[in-house]
């Protein structure tokens, strides 16, 4: 049996105020931006794109990606950004996205073109996953959590057509 080794990191947002998140109880949704220093995040991005690039080199098999939204736990609100800046900025091993939260895009065919080409930037690297996300990710995006599942059907069989189909192809979405 094979076994892969991945590296992951959530990149946290770790240089807020310990009092300031205590007095709001849970930073998700509800943590003021205001808590967040522009520079000190990108002095954090530094480091974990140079974290991702050492395990790379250092012989990983990869590195797992995720998103997620209001939450100053995780600063990747966008897997394909992060992914197309690992695409250029590490030469090996794959490339995972835990998850384009699918629920949330309006338009499946923009997620479709994007996973594509980041794998082609990235020679071929690419997994791509997709998830329904959690309530967090509805609320932060206003989607009506009622739909999810639907939605997430829906977006998966389009973007999955868009990959498989030759030529153009019809398409009638309720969302």
């Amino acid at each position: 049996m094979v076994k892969e080794v991945f590296f992951f990191t959530e990149m946290g947002y770790t240089s807020y105020s310990q009092d300031a998140a205590a007095s709001y109880g849970y930073t998700s949704l509800m943590f003021p931006n205001d808590n967040f220093d522009p520079k000190r995040a990108h002095e954090l991005y530094d480091t974990y794109f140079e974290e991702f690039q050492y395990c790379t080199e250092a012989g990983f098999d990869g590195v797992m990606i995720n998103e997620h939204h209001n939450n100053p736990l995780n600063m990747m609100p966008s897997v394909n950004v992060i992914g197309a800046v690992l695409a250029k900025t590490t030469t090996k091993g794959k490339i995972v996205f835990l998850g384009n939260v699918l629920p949330i895009h309006d338009n499946p065919l923009r997620v479709a073109e994007e996973v594509a080409m980041i794998d082609i930037i990235s020679g071929g690297r690419v997994v791509c996953g997709f998830v329904r996300g959690i309530g967090q990710e509805t609320f932060a995006t206003n989607v009506n959590p009622v739909h999810n599942r639907e939605r997430f059907e829906e977006a998966h069989d389009l973007i999955i057509n868009a990959w498989t189909t030759p030529g153009p192809f019809g398409s009638e979405r309720k969302h």
